[in-house]
């Protein structure tokens, strides 16, 4: 399912890549942490917003296709995250991972999010339809929206 059509409010994060020319021309990095972080060509940024604070991650990539695979979830279980991981490793996109989490803003609005380099899907090794359904063919598993991570 493409990603569009779900409602704003109901993601856990959002996500956006920028080049390494774009981190170290950006005054809100401080040095230090350019320096840390500057051999790599693209940053992966997740802001997550809560009330009133935004959290913001950067995970430095040497991919910049990345995509974002959103999991609705009738409720969270420790089974449940254990059919997404098999299948996250069933399929070998565990070692590109980049980034994971899970959240509940009430009781029946859960969800599961990864961020991953998106090089297996588009190789045509692996095919959409086929990643969706194996995702819906876990336990209490709503809907699977995928979605590629846009440039700053």
């Amino acid at each position: 399912m493409v990603a569009e059509n779900f409602e704003e409010k109901n993601k856990i994060s959002v996500g956006m890549i920028i080049t390494n020319e774009e981190l170290n021309n950006n005054r809100i990095f401080p040095s230090e942490i350019k320096e840390e972080i500057s051999s790599s060509p693209y940053y992966l940024l997740i802001f997550i917003s809560r009330e009133d604070v935004v959290k913001i991650s950067c995970f430095p990539t040497k991919k910049n296709n990345i995509k974002k695979i959103l999991i609705k979830l009738k409720e969270f279980s420790p089974d449940l995250v254990k059919g997404i991981s098999n299948v996250l490793n069933e399929l070998k996109l565990s070692k590109d991972i980049l980034h994971t989490t899970g959240l509940c803003y009430e009781m029946e609005k859960c969800f599961y999010e990864t961020y991953l380099i998106g090089d297996t899907i588009d190789s045509g090794k692996l095919n959409v339809e086929t990643l969706e359904n194996k995702f819906m063919s876990v336990a209490n598993v709503i809907s699977v929206f995928i979605e590629d991570i846009p440039f700053l």
